[in-house]
């Protein structure tokens, strides 16, 4: 078998588009093997000054010249007198240079935006109460309505937590209504080893005891 006659050459301060360019300016009617690195390449087919066939493996036409286009760096061998059994490339090859060129324009811009990182989602009431109920400092808890409903619980009995507290609203709010001042919001209790913190709000009314340690501040802005 004939080996075939041609130059060989690596492209170096161009890119694959320019040769193509150069091919079909010149009007050529041959074949151009593209070897890309890491065991990857393909072939040109130019007929009559045009871009008629191109394969990369298996994929064959516009996908495969694209792909060959997208090599950054390779070398190519110039193959006369070999035709492409099937011409997959119809399009002039101007027209499939500026797409390429506006591919590659659109993967460059897509690397340089910074990437989204989704906002989490809020934390729901219930979300919050159950973070509050979890947190070590707080040893026992009770949420209930003003019907008497308990809606949360942590503890051994938070039924008697809740049946305390509710009286003590009760006797304060009789006491703070003779002193004009019967709209309770807060209860503040403190012991040596322990302190209790009661919220009262129209929807519910929320019971703590906690540490001796725990920042009464810190949770109540983080129940309001």
């Amino acid at each position: 078998m004939l080996a075939h006659k041609g130059f060989e050459g690596v492209i170096q301060g161009a890119t694959l588009a320019d040769l193509i360019q150069m091919e079909c300016l010149a009007l050529t009617t041959r074949a151009v093997r593209v070897d890309g690195g890491a065991s990857t390449s393909g072939r040109l087919f130019f007929t009559g000054g045009q871009v008629v066939h191109a394969e990369v493996g298996e994929v064959k036409g516009e996908l495969a010249l694209f792909e060959m286009l997208r090599w950054p760096t390779g070398s190519f061998t110039i193959e006369e007198g070999v035709r492409p059994i099937d011409e997959t490339i119809e399009r002039d090859w101007h027209n499939l240079l500026l797409e390429a060129a506006h591919h590659a324009d659109e993967i460059a811009h897509s690397a340089t935006l910074s990437p989204v990182v989704p906002l989490p989602a809020p934390k729901t009431p219930a979300d919050v109460m159950n973070e509050t109920f979890n947190d070590p400092e707080i040893l026992q808890a009770a949420r209930f309505t003003e019907d008497g409903t308990l809606l949360a619980g942590k503890g051994a009995d938070p039924e008697s937590l809740q049946c305390t507290f509710a009286y003590i609203i009760q006797l304060l709010r009789h006491v703070g209504t003779s002193l004009g001042a019967e709209n309770l919001k807060e209860i503040n209790l403190i012991a040596p080893e322990q302190k209790a913190l009661c919220l009262v709000s129209e929807e519910s009314t929320t019971v703590l005891i906690t540490t001796a340690k725990a920042n009464f501040t810190t949770i109540a802005k983080k129940l309001a």
